[in-house]
């Protein structure tokens, strides 16, 4: 089978989800300006225009070839609890604060999809017993 160019996005972005922790890997320190930088997230849904931010501290940041690329441990219900699953894009920025969650004059390292998907859904399955009468 052939990849399409839309199996190819999907491929590429960002895929977290909902009630998971889950490795996010970024290349961020190759346009880093700052040294040893906190990262400002600033994830934004495609269909609500409704914007989830937070920090990640420099210390998070758990690879182990960090000059090749980041690693960030992301619990998602932290930070989309009450998000709608579905396309968002995202731009992560530098700062020397742990707090500031406005981009305004930052430097942005990295902008791109993420994906947030539905924790598993399990389902109950009911046995009934159903009886016909045929009639002839």
């Amino acid at each position: 089978m052939l990849n399409t160019y839309e199996d190819d996005i999907y491929r590429c972005m960002i895929q977290l989800t909902k009630g998971a922790t889950q490795f996010m890997y970024l290349t961020l320190t190759e346009k880093e300006l700052l040294t040893s930088p906190n990262y400002l997230f600033v994830f934004t849904s495609r269909s609500t225009n409704t914007q989830v931010k937070f920090v990640l501290l420099n210390g998070a940041d758990v690879s182990l070839f960090k000059d090749r690329y980041n690693k960030f441990s992301l619990t998602t219900n932290t930070y989309f609890n009450t998000s709608l699953i579905g396309q968002y894009t995202y731009e992560v920025y530098e700062q020397v604060s742990t707090t500031n969650t406005n981009p305004a004059g930052l430097n942005m390292l990295e902008s791109g999809i993420m994906m947030l998907n539905e924790a598993a859904t399990i389902y109950t399955t009911y046995t009934t017993t159903d009886t016909f009468k045929i009639r002839q």
